[in-house]
């Protein structure tokens, strides 16, 4: 796989000329590539160190929020028994109240006999009870007059007696629930008013917890999105370190060849030389011994050989510009807009072209796919890799409905990398499309608008 990565490569390098430029803008991409990782890393660990507080802080809040909804239960629980025990205490009071309406008309009643015996007595009250006694007739009179004089003098002073101990014990037990009855109403209320602080506090907690749990959940994804950056741009780096391999490659055999060149011409120039003394010695020679004939041909003329001539260079033109990723119409440019999601202001780094879902997505340029999955707000996205006339460049196909090629893999112009879809942060079918002048880095100060560059 490495030696057909580093083929790929170096078909791709020896497209545009192979210069020393060129290696060091890879070197110092790939210095600043490393730069930008090692920010991105301790970017994460300050992250990491902020989840961990937030999640404790969380824990917690939640923690609290458990002991107070357990008293709220228990609160509750009480004032369900005082409200039972003030029920009862209202039914108590209202038996009672009816016992005292029932006395009472009890009471009138013997108050009315009572009122009469009075009356009685004030009309007689200068007849005394012996006189009643020694008016009788006989014995028998005398006798059955003293039992009834006692009997309606002992009724009088029971009759008294009963009423004022039964009005004083009903007003006692009237006092007395009425206390009760305050008692408990006073402590129901002492409850209620625990429970509705409780209740601020527990609203105030659930407040801060749901705050704290959004702080977790942005910094989770804050942390999911570091990882993938760091991801991409290890990968980024691994294919310009490929990159470089393959220049190394490419100059080391063509120094190899230049070496071979020059031998060869050394060896053939050798030859020639040693070919051209030859016939000089044998012309030399030949010359001599017919001297006699040749008397009036006193200067040897030599032709000189020509030249070597050079080999032809094979020279591709350079790719200078991209291929349209997919067709169909252009619903967002470049720069600033509202975010269709959250209505805030941002600034979009691609274009968004709309076509059907399935739509074939292809490469707007040969190249080497860097990461090829799922991402955060980019959905199922491809990004890869070119060098075009010496520059690095970065495409990225976002939002796809299906992905057809594999990180490392080298592809060319138009080859097809997915289908286009609504995956991600996105809000219909569309394909959303990158453009970065060199290596893709986190905040994306790379990107340029990608319009002029595929036709629109």
């Amino acid at each position: 796989m490495k030696r057909s990565l580093a083929l790929g490569l170096s078909l791709t390098l020896l497209a545009a000329p192979v210069m020393a430029t060129e290696k060091e803008t890879l070197k110092e991409r790939q210095d600043r590539l490393s730069n930008q990782l090692e920010q991105s890393k301790k970017a994460q660990v300050e992250t990491d160190a902020e989840l961990e507080v937030t999640e404790a802080q969380r824990d917690a809040v939640s923690t609290e929020v458990r002991a107070v909804n357990e008293r709220l239960e228990g609160l509750s629980e009480q004032i369900a028994v005082q409200q039972v025990e003030a029920d009862a205490a209202r039914s108590e009071l209202e038996a009672t109240r009816q016992q005292l309406a029932a006395q009472g008309q009890y009471l009138e009643g013997q108050k009315a006999l009572l009122s009469e015996r009075l009356r009685v007595l004030q009309i007689h009250e200068d007849r005394s009870y012996l006189q009643v006694v020694f008016e009788s007739r006989s014995f028998g009179d005398f006798v059955t007059r003293l039992m009834t004089a006692q009997t309606i003098a002992e009724q009088d002073r029971d009759l008294i007696h009963s009423y004022m101990h039964e009005v004083e014990r009903l007003e006692t037990l009237e006092a007395t629930q009425r206390t009760q009855l305050s008692f408990v109403k006073q402590k129901e209320r002492e409850l209620v008013v625990t429970k509705q602080a409780l209740d601020q506090a527990a609203a105030e907690k659930h407040v801060l917890l749901s705050e704290l749990n959004e702080q977790v959940e942005l910094l989770e994804l804050e942390r999911m999105t570091r990882g993938e950056e760091q991801a991409l741009m290890n990968e980024q780096r691994r294919i310009i370190a490929s990159q470089l391999d393959a220049i190394a490659t490419a100059e080391r055999e063509q120094a190899e060849a230049e070496a071979r060149a020059k031998q060869e011409a050394e060896a053939k120039a050798a030859a020639e030389a040693r070919a051209r003394a030859e016939a000089a010695a044998r012309a030399e020679a030949t010359e001599r011994a017919e001297a006699t004939e040749r008397a009036e041909a006193n200067q040897e003329t030599v032709t000189p050989q020509a030249p070597p001539a050079a080999e032809p260079k094979t020279v591709t033109a350079p790719v200078s510009t991209f291929l349209r990723p997919v067709s169909g119409y252009v619903s967002s440019r470049f720069g600033p807009r509202e975010n269709p999601l959250t209505g805030a202001p941002e600034s979009h780094r691609g274009i968004d072209i709309v076509n059907a879902t399935g739509t074939p997505i292809v490469s707007a340029a040969p190249g080497i796919v860097i990461k090829a999955a799922e991402a955060t707000g980019y959905g199922n996205v491809v990004f890869v890799s070119h060098v075009v006339s010496g520059q690095v460049w970065t495409t990225v196909y976002g939002h796809l409905d299906s992905i057809t090629v594999a990180a490392g893999q080298s592809i060319g112009a138009g080859q097809t990398v997915g289908t286009l879809g609504n995956t991600g942060w996105s809000t219909g079918p569309h394909l959303h499309f990158e453009l970065h002048r060199g290596e893709w880095a986190p905040g994306q100060p790379n990107a340029v608008d990608p319009g002029p560059y595929i036709g629109y």
